[in-house]
């Protein structure tokens, strides 16, 4: 069984990507356990990632089984933890410390660790990169919330840990920055904070020797301005300074470097950054937002790579993390960095060429149902029947009203919406605004344009640029919706294939709109 655990900002925009690879089908047949885990539970990232998740999970419910071989193929069970740093409870370090330490001595001891404005901010936006304060707060956080709440989220995820272990040797990956304040502050202690929590709701000593553990190391890759920055930091008492991101990312790696318990818990460590810092990541205002639900920030190439580390990490051979584990007890380091001025290709995310085909089959593939199902027409065919024979096939008349929302929404939330004429770039899009070069970034360019008109009548059959153009699939010259010709095609495609076994209608629909899809991109 997989459990991934994304912590902070960094880590929900990493956690996006995971469930995106998800949704293309590359993790078939997986129950996959995720853990969204941040100290601000209104921000915009972690809202986005909820609204990903439950769309995923609506349309493949209610049976929620994993799948072969088709889009949203892995079941996903959802997970979220945030502190409770409420103005009514705990809104500051002298408050929190005081439930931590009981005794005088203590909270004489950090005093003299933590100056008043660490101990005074407010923390309902997070750690700011006050890491030193942030692992004790999360470490303790963890531990009350298990003793309190044991059937929650969080009680639930524990448990989901503990099954796991009665029926193999299940792996956790751990997502996050090392130069923020909440995944830099929560991945070092999270491993003993779960053995800890395992412990006291199970009974059981040293459950983690049961696990394989991975974490992605994310270094600093964007920044942000702070206009009148010592205005800003008297009115908040403590910020989070871009400009010391890249201080913070080489004291981190000392750190991981250096530490032999986190080496001897490890077994795989994938550190990512970029060369240069100077991706600003786009804002709502033109004021710094500090947290809540307006601080949601664009997504970047870098994220996917995190996942594709993931990826990498569950599909590694069980004799190689067993060895590492047992013999070596010692992680493994894998370095990547990626130059934003160079054109990003399939090939960049993965290594092995098996890897590698199958992520530009299954990319490719769900970028052309996402042109497929954002346009109403296409589920009129689906539900009411219209233009398919009448032997042979499935009409979807009673396709569920909801599951048809939600995979609208959530291909929204993977491309575009176009909104007032206006195009709201989604998490793919996002990606290649990322890349310095815009518009060399894994598909061509033309799926990136401007232009509301000609995104709407884009000719998904050219999908893939010069390097794959073998890929792209012929279509008519006159047709009608859809991007003309292309619909066409892909209807008389549609037609030959037959249904599967699965008794959903959403999943038997999306399996034949796979199969069809990799037929007509020569993918068999």
């Amino acid at each position: 069984m997989i459990f991934v655990i994304g912590i902070g900002g960094t880590g929900m925009r990493c956690l996006e990507a995971f469930v995106h690879l998800c949704a293309m089908g590359m993790f078939d047949n997986q129950e996959i356990n995720i853990l969204a885990l941040d100290t601000d539970r209104e921000n915009g990232n972690f809202y986005r990632l909820r609204e990903l998740t439950e769309n995923y999970i609506q349309i493949k419910s209610p049976t929620q089984i994993p799948q072969k071989d088709s889009f949203f193929s892995a079941k996903i069970n959802y997970y979220e933890y945030y502190p409770d740093y409420s103005l009514q409870q705990t809104s500051d370090f002298r408050r929190l410390a005081q439930l931590i330490y009981a005794a005088d001595q203590e909270r004489d001891l950090a005093n003299l660790l933590f100056t008043p404005a660490t101990q005074n901010f407010n923390l309902l936006h997070g750690y700011r990169a006050q890491t030193h304060l942030g692992s004790l707060l999360m470490y303790h956080a963890i531990l009350e919330e298990v003793r309190n709440k044991p059937k929650g989220s969080l009680g639930q995820f524990i448990n989901q840990l503990q099954s796991a272990t009665e029926h193999s040797t299940p792996r956790i990956f751990l997502m996050g920055s090392v130069f923020g304040g909440t995944g830099a502050s929560s991945i070092p202690i999270l491993p003993k904070a779960l053995n800890e929590a395992l412990r006291l709701m199970t009974d059981s000593q040293h459950v983690l020797e049961n696990f394989y553990l991975g974490s992605i190391l994310l270094t600093h890759y964007f920044k942000f301005d702070h206009p009148d920055t010592q205005d800003l930091e008297k009115k908040e008492g403590v910020i989070a300074n871009a400009r010391n991101f890249a201080l913070n990312s080489q004291a981190a790696i000392m750190f991981y470097e250096e530490d032999r318990t986190v080496k001897s818990i490890f077994q795989k460590f994938y550190l990512l950054g970029t060369p240069k810092a100077d991706y600003t990541t786009p804002t709502k205002k033109d004021n710094v937002i500090t947290g809540g639900r307006d601080q949601e920030n664009d997504s970047h190439f870098i994220e996917l790579l995190a996942a594709c580390a993931a990826y990498d990490f569950f599909y590694s051979p069980e004799e190689q993390l067993a060895k590492i584990k047992n013999t070596e007890k010692k992680a493994h380091y894998y370095y990547r960095t990626i130059d934003t001025d160079i054109s990003l290709q399939f090939r960049d995310f993965l290594d092995s060429p098996t890897d590698i085909a199958k992520f530009t089959k299954k990319f490719g593939c769900f970028t052309a149902l996402s042109f497929l199902t954002l346009n109403d027409k296409f589920f009129d065919v689906a539900k009411h029947g219209k233009n398919l024979p009448s032997i042979g096939i499935t009409t979807y008349n009673d396709l569920p009203q909801k599951a048809i929302d939600a995979l609208k929404r959530y291909m929204e939330l993977f491309h575009f919406k176009i909104e007032n004429n206006t195009i709201k770039n989604g998490w793919l899009r996002q990606l290649q605004r990322s890349v310095a070069t815009q518009g060399a970034f894994l598909f061509h360019p033309d799926i990136f344009t401007d232009v509301t008109s000609k995104l709407q009548k884009y000719n998904w059959s050219k999908l893939f640029d010069s390097n794959l153009k073998h890929h792209n699939f012929k279509t008519g010259i006159l047709g009608t919706g859809l991007g003309g010709g292309t619909y066409d095609a892909f209807m008389e495609a549609f037609n030959k294939q037959k249904d599967g076994p699965s008794t959903n209608l959403m999943e038997k629909l999306l399996k034949r709109v796979y199969d069809t899809l990799i037929t007509l991109y020569n993918f068999n």
